[in-house]
């Protein structure tokens, strides 16, 4: 009589028991910093098209005839405040807008450390910078 054994592809006294946990805790650092680094570099984009965006309604403000730098300045932060930007500087160029004035640019620099997410800080310093020049009608 022929017995048959039943066929296993693992070895017999094999201890694996753990490799899996292993293997886990070599990987979920990498994972997680990928991760969150995926996480704060997408804030940053985000903060970087939001000062974009205050540069260019402040200047569209601007070219209006009778607009004041002031209104510019305030066009631009209203459009920081709504993204919950902090720190950003608004410059407007002229300060003194009149009529003989051509063009009107708006800078917008914002220090990024203050507006990490605080998860993990990969941006260092970093000062996102926009520009926006129109000219007025």
């Amino acid at each position: 009589m022929y017995q048959f054994q039943k066929f296993s592809w693992r070895r017999k006294n094999e201890n694996r028991r753990g490799v899996v946990s292993v293997e886990f805790a070599l990987t979920a650092p990498l994972l997680f910093l990928l991760l969150f680094a995926a996480l704060e570099l997408g804030h940053a984009n985000m903060v970087l098209n939001t000062a974009e965006a205050a540069a260019y309604e402040g200047a569209r403000v601007g070219i209006i005839p009778g607009a004041t730098a002031a209104e510019c300045q305030a066009a631009a932060n209203r459009i920081l405040d709504v993204c919950s930007v902090h720190g950003a500087q608004v410059v407007v160029t002229p300060a003194n807008l009149n009529l003989a004035t051509d063009t009107v640019a708006i800078d917008i620099s914002v220090p990024y450390s203050q507006n990490t997410m605080g998860i993990a800080n990969f941006t260092g310093s970093l000062v996102i910078s926009r520009r926006c020049e129109l000219t007025r009608e």
